[in-house]
């Protein structure tokens, strides 16, 4: 039998929390430890591994080479271990777990109908939902910290997990714009709108990390026009806010529209160069698979593309 290595499954996750708090007091807290016993349990582990992991000052100072080839394979081992829990716990081939995905803004919409489709019809899956970034959920994929995504795919502003790695991509739906503002802002013309019209508008708009405001400067270089930008947001919350609040204008996937969020407020299709990008759903290949991605599969494979449940 080999020998078990010389640390355990708490080291592992204190390194994770250190990752994640970039702060001894607050790891060691998260953890329910005291901040000497952090220290203690994290110079234990290199002693064993026989090299520095972290750079020490007076405060934490980040990483080591060494250290971020560690924590890779610290989240791979606990993403394992907590595989292991799971799998085990499924009775009879039921599915049993926390199912982590990451969902890029625009799709939270959908992502929240489809984790309803999960959950009432297997109630041992517990999904959370987490909006990030498509770059943020590319990260997050490659740490182990999410098990699938639903994101963009290839395009010319595209930026997200590598589709062209091993694993599962289905694509789910084509994203559209549409121009959301008060009702007593003066818009030009009726029905579809320009972008190089809509560029005119005093506008807020997503910041410019989020894919989304990428795909809609897109949009408006490709029409010649400079968008009069007044609020920049990474929350559509924020931005409907303000567009309640003033006399501004937004644009909009119409996803969010269609979900309801846009009560009250003047909606108008974008015309000319309607820009659209496949929004789809991205699973690394991890072996074993995960049941309870087994499970987002199965419903999907029932649903089929579009919006699960209308």
């Amino acid at each position: 039998m080999e020998r078990l290595p010389p640390y355990d499954l708490v080291d592992l996750r204190l390194l994770v929390a250190l990752a994640e708090h970039r702060h001894f007091a607050r790891a060691a807290d998260s953890c329910g430890l005291s901040q000497p016993a952090l220290s203690a349990r994290i110079r234990r582990l290199e002693t064993a591994l026989a090299v520095p992991l972290i750079y020490r000052g007076k405060r934490f100072e980040g990483f080591t080479p060494d250290g971020d080839r560690a924590l890779v394979w610290a989240r791979r081992i606990l993403s394992d271990c907590s595989g292991l829990v799971e799998d085990v716990r499924s009775a009879e081939g039921r599915p049993h777990g926390l199912l982590r995905l990451g969902v890029v803004p625009s799709a939270t919409p959908y992502a929240g109908k489809l984790c309803g489709a999960v959950a009432a019809r297997f109630p041992g899956v517990q999904t959370q939902i987490l909006s990030l970034s498509s770059k943020a959920i590319g990260t997050a994929l490659d740490e182990f910290e999410l098990d699938a995504g639903i994101t963009y795919g290839a395009g010319p502003a595209s930026e997200g997990p590598d589709l062209a790695g091993n694993g599962h991509w289905q694509p789910l739906l084509e994203e559209t714009y549409c121009l959301v503002a008060r009702p007593d802002l003066t818009i030009p013309g009726n029905g579809a709108i320009s972008w190089a019209d809509a560029a005119k508008l005093p506008m807020c708009l997503l910041t410019p990390d989020m894919q989304n405001r990428r795909i809609i400067d897109e949009a408006f270089r490709d029409a010649g026009a400079l968008p009069d930008i007044r609020l920049e947001s990474n929350s559509f919350n924020a931005i409907l806010a303000m567009v309640r609040a003033y006399p501004f204008a937004t644009i909009l996937p119409r996803l969010q529209v269609e979900a309801g969020l846009t009560g009250g407020l003047k909606v108008r299709d974008m015309g000319e160069q309607v820009t659209t990008r496949p929004i789809g759903l991205w699973i690394p290949k991890r072996v074993p698979e995960r049941r309870v991605t087994g499970a987002l599969l199965e419903v999907l494979s029932s649903l089929g593309t579009g919006d699960p449940l209308g």
